[in-house]
């Protein structure tokens, strides 16, 4: 089969180059050969031509617009055929200056005269004794310009008439070929020609068609005077003189590569839009061909598609089955998973559901495929679940969260999935209980305050101790006044009573620590609130000599969830009492900025080397020696403030200290 492929794709290649060679004799009137040959570069002695010459001159005439025409509003020589001559100017890569003569005649006589090196004009038997033409630019049409009520169609019909023609124009030749009987009147320019035609001088004017549709609207005369059907249509070429062999040959290259480009009718759709009057191509010719080309090619393309197709639904077979097993399987993952997974479109309406959804709904998959997400009570139709999938419709990116609902905790998750076989999208709604993992997380917290408890019992009895023995020198002093002193037994009661205020404080400050409180958000003033925690770590700080300074406004009030931040600053105090010497300092700072809590824990301590700082939050890693620390400190202050939707930053420097740097969101209290 491969032996068919290749000889049938040989013939294929033999007759495109055989077609090719055809439409470029249709296109570029030469053969491929010639074609090849045309494209190459311009020769030494073409070059040292150019060089030896100067610029050239290019001198038409300037009263025949949209071709060639002086602009009255600033000047400047324009039109079509003053485009072309630019690119062309381009494209040899040398500079072609622009002289240009009032009218047409005066351009003809001036490079017969040796003045100009060459103008556009139509070839002509008579126009050829005198010029060589190069390869055509464009084709031109020849029309009659005449009155409504006249409205002459025909060479025939201008017999007889007055017909203004420009000086020297090819019209002159193409009525005398004819043998026409009429009364020229000859004009300097077009324009000159249609306004004796309005003021009746003349009966028609003849000459170019896009010349004559310009002026026409130009002179408001579009209405009142009709254009007849071309009367003969020509090829127009450039012109040189009979001795520039070399410039002819210049001229033909450029023009070769410019019709290669498609530079004509580029500008011709600048100029007036697509016209076949003005740029001619062979339609008929190139139809042809390729219907030729095309019904050559069937047979071949019929061929080579049957056995192709052979050799594809084979391979295509081969990969379907691959395909639907994968699908199954797939589908298996997707049932098997104890998370439930719901595809939805942006109205609401449920595509697709795996195994856990419909044994949560209690509901078969073609009875939920027929309902919205909203139709179902409960979970599903949470206030927060639904504002989350508008958002991911909206921000086209993942969204997480996490809520509770009767008793439970779930994580959800929002996925925008793009759907290229439909114009909607749909959003992919992970839902997971998280309920055991969040109660372990709370017992990870809760062992970890216990172990911190065990730190801080010894300072606790200490602090305890203290007031305990002022409350014994006391009572001793009531029992031995017996004297009836009643001023220094009143000062003993009061003695008493502060000490064990001071007692009751500290164990309310280790109870507080302790229990187990709730997650939810509690106006606090925070000052006192870091106070009430910083009484723990008193007895650290005093046997470590450590200089303690705490920076919050006494009246900032705010909601916070207590819990969190009691483990967040425990843990970052302890972990910096740690790591500082006798005689250190730990500076604490509490700020407000508009709608978050900025709190720095700053030290004087060892430092942490930069290649740790990295794992510093990873659980059960620590760097203080062993059974002096269980590595997860750090890891539950990143996990509290992440779920508390903040951030924290850390800045250290070896024998110079850390800056812990955590910032919370938080809300105004009053």
């Amino acid at each position: 089969m491969r032996k068919k492929i290749f000889y049938a794709f040989f013939v294929m290649c033999l007759m495109a180059v055989l077609l090719s060679n055809e439409y470029i004799e249709l296109e570029y009137d030469i053969n491929i050969i010639d074609y090849f040959q045309k494209s190459q570069p311009l020769t030494a002695s073409e070059i040292e031509w150019l060089n030896t010459n100067g610029k050239i001159i290019f001198g038409s005439d300037q009263s025949s617009p949209p071709l060639r025409y002086i602009d009255e509003r600033n000047g400047q020589y324009r039109g079509l055929i003053v485009d072309y001559i630019r690119a062309l100017s381009i494209e040899l890569k040398h500079e072609i200056a622009f002289e240009p003569v009032e009218v047409w005649e005066d351009a003809f006589n001036s490079l017969k005269s040796d003045e100009k090196d060459f103008f556009d004009m139509i070839p002509s038997q008579r126009r050829s004794q005198q010029f060589d033409f190069t390869d055509t630019l464009y084709t031109l049409h020849g029309v009659i310009l005449s009155p409504n009520d006249q409205s002459y169609k025909s060479v025939s019909d201008v017999s007889g008439k007055r017909v203004a023609i420009p000086s020297g124009d090819f019209a002159l030749e193409f009525l005398e070929s004819n043998s026409v009987t009429y009364t020229p009147v000859l004009v300097s320019d077009m324009e000159e020609g249609l306004v004796k035609l309005r003021e009746g001088s003349v009966d028609a004017v003849i000459g170019d068609e896009p010349v004559i549709v310009y002026l026409a609207e130009k002179l408001n005369m579009k209405d009142s005077y009709s254009v007849s059907e071309p009367i003969y249509v020509m090829d127009t070429a450039l012109a040189v003189r009979k001795d520039e062999v070399e410039l002819l040959s210049i001229l033909n290259k450029g023009i070769f590569n410019l019709k290669r480009k498609n530079i004509m009718p580029d500008l011709q759709q600048k100029w007036f839009g697509i016209s076949e009057s003005f740029y001619s191509q062979n339609d008929a010719g190139k139809t042809g061909l390729l219907s030729v080309g095309f019904v050559s090619l069937v047979g071949l393309l019929i061929y080579l598609s049957y056995t192709w197709n052979t050799q594809l639904k084979i391979e295509v077979d081969r990969q379907t089955e691959e395909l639907f097993v994968s699908r199954q399987k797939l589908k298996v993952t997707f049932d098997s998973l104890t998370t439930m997974m719901i595809v939805v479109d942006n109205d609401l309406n449920i595509v697709n559901v795996n195994k856990a959804v419909c044994e949560y709904l209690d509901k078969p998959r073609k009875i939920i495929y027929a309902h919205k997400l909203t139709d179902y009570k409960g979970l599903l139709q949470l206030e927060s679940l639904l504002k989350q999938i508008e958002e991911t419709f909206g921000q086209g990116q993942l969204l997480r969260s996490e809520v509770k609902h009767e008793g439970k905790s779930y994580a959800i998750s929002t996925q925008p999935m793009l759907e290229k076989r439909s114009i909607e999208n749909s959003t992919l709604i992970v839902i997971d209980d998280i309920t055991r993992i969040k109660v372990a997380e709370q017992k990870l917290l809760q062992n970890n305050k216990m172990q911190a408890m065990g730190v801080l019992a010894t300072g606790v009895a200490h602090e305890i101790r203290n007031p305990l023995g002022l409350i014994g020198h006391y009572s001793y002093l009531i029992k031995t006044n017996t004297s009836g002193d009643g001023s220094r037994q009143e000062k003993a009661i009061k003695g008493i009573e502060n000490a064990v205020d001071r007692a009751s404080q500290i164990i309310d400050n280790l109870l507080n620590f302790s229990r187990m409180t709730s997650n939810e958000l509690k106006s606090v003033n925070l000052r006192v609130f870091v106070e009430s925690i910083m009484l723990l770590e008193e007895k650290a700080l005093k046997e470590k000599g450590i200089l303690f300074d705490f920076e919050c406004d006494p009246f900032m009030n705010c909601l916070v969830r207590e819990e969190p931040l009691k483990h967040i600053l425990l843990n970052l105090v302890s972990n910096a009492i740690d790591a500082v010497d006798v005689n250190g300092y730990i500076n604490l700072v509490c700020e407000r900025f508009d709608e978050h809590l900025s709190i720095q824990v700053i030290d004087s301590g060892s430092g942490i080397g930069e290649e740790y700082i990295e794992q510093i939050f990873t659980p059960f890693y620590t760097t203080k020696d062993p059974g002096s620390g269980t590595g997860l400190g750090l890891y539950i202050v990143y996990n509290e403030i992440t779920k508390y939707g903040g951030t924290i930053e850390v800045e250290s420097e070896i024998e110079k200290g850390t800056k812990f740097t955590v910032t919370l969101p938080i809300i105004e209290g009053a």
